[in-house]
């Protein structure tokens, strides 16, 4: 069995990409769930770099998932999108020592909105930055991804509550409670993700407010690209629409919400699905890190105590995140009709 503990080693990765020599101690940052991110400062520059999870590497599709999502970033840069790619070094941006691997960025001074801040101008920023990232030409790196590549999902929820029980873990009556909404949320997510599929477009898929820097000039910098690729644009939009409207209570803010969606159609974002399939789409990525969180808490996948810790904080916060989400559709149904009714939106 392959060891896949992490293994990192700043000293070997700034001796092997020169680097320069560390000037302090890199200190690890907190706020992404997957990778280990860090500040690392040398005499030569200040660097971030994320240490890749080696479980996430093993899998036969992240190589290729990192190439295409480089790719998509430094399209966006050259479109006149304030991307962050990562840096380039001996012709790769994957950058291995002793099979860890990581990536480096150039250190940017900025900071993401608090969690559940809602600042007004800043979803205008993002609606008019979302329109301009769909309105990018990808053509030419959509050929190696065909719609096929979908899979519908099909997670044992039973299993995994009798698991939880069986190791008393702290989420698994609330599991066990929700059986039923899960199944029929995948059931949901599986058939609008169907009807969705011949609109797709690629993008960033993972624009919610921890990876937007902003300046002292209030200028947003696009970060962790790691996720990009094809995704339908009305179900993104949605996303996006509800990370940046949702108030420190977990309820979208109607405002915030319309804000968002009217600054994208402004900047010439087109809707082309209905937005109730896209909605229902919207399930899938929540129960997809639902089912890895899982995973991490119950120590199906190898991980440490770290991974296992953050999977069962993840698995709780995530089953809240999917019932708000559920109770909010109703609501958001309505503010899309008002957008509707004002943009002359009529999807048949």
């Amino acid at each position: 069995m392959k060891d896949i503990r992490y293994k990192i080693d700043f000293a070997m990765l700034c001796s092997a990409y020169h680097l320069g020599q560390p000037v302090t101690e890199p200190e690890q940052i907190f706020g992404g769930f997957l990778h280990r991110m860090y500040r690392l400062k040398t005499d030569q520059a200040e660097y971030a770099v994320k240490a890749l999870n080696p479980q996430i590497m093993q899998r036969s599709t992240a190589m290729d998932n990192y190439i295409l999502s480089e790719k998509v970033a430094n399209v966006a840069r050259r479109n006149g999108i304030n991307a962050l790619p990562a840096i380039l070094t001996k012709g790769s941006f994957l950058h291995e020592v002793n099979g860890q691997y990581y990536l480096l960025f150039p250190w940017v001074e900025g900071k993401p909105l608090p969690a559940g801040m809602i600042d007004l101008e800043c979803c205008k920023v993002i609606g008019r930055t979302l329109a301009q990232i769909h309105g990018t030409d990808f053509s030419g790196l959509l050929a190696d991804d065909p719609g096929e590549k979908r899979q519908d999902l099909a997670a044992d929820w039973k299993g995994y509550a009798r698991q939880a029980a069986e190791q008393e873990l702290d989420w698994a009556s609330l599991l066990l409670a929700n059986l039923d909404n899960l199944q029929t949320w995948e059931n949901r997510a599986n058939a609008a993700s169907e009807l969705l599929m011949n609109n797709r477009i690629i993008s960033h898929r993972d624009l919610d407010p921890k990876n937007v820097l902003w300046d002292d000039q209030r200028m947003p910098v696009l970060i962790d690209w790691e996720a990009a690729g094809p995704i339908n644009g009305v179900q993104e939009l949605l996303e996006v629409a509800m990370y940046w409207s949702v108030s420190d209570t977990g309820v979208p803010v109607k405002e915030a919400f319309q804000s968002l969606i009217e600054a994208y159609l402004l900047q010439g974002g087109t809707v082309l699905n209905h937005w109730g399939d896209a909605l229902d789409a919207g399930f899938q990525g929540k129960l997809e890190w639902l089912v890895y969180s899982i995973r991490r808490s119950l120590s199906l996948d190898y991980t440490d105590e770290q991974g296992q810790a953050l999977g069962t904080q993840e698995v709780l916060h995530t089953l809240d995140a999917l019932l708000a989400y559920a109770g909010s559709i109703p609501v958001v149904l309505e503010w899309l009709a008002d957008i509707d009714a004002k943009f002359g939106i009529n999807i048949r």
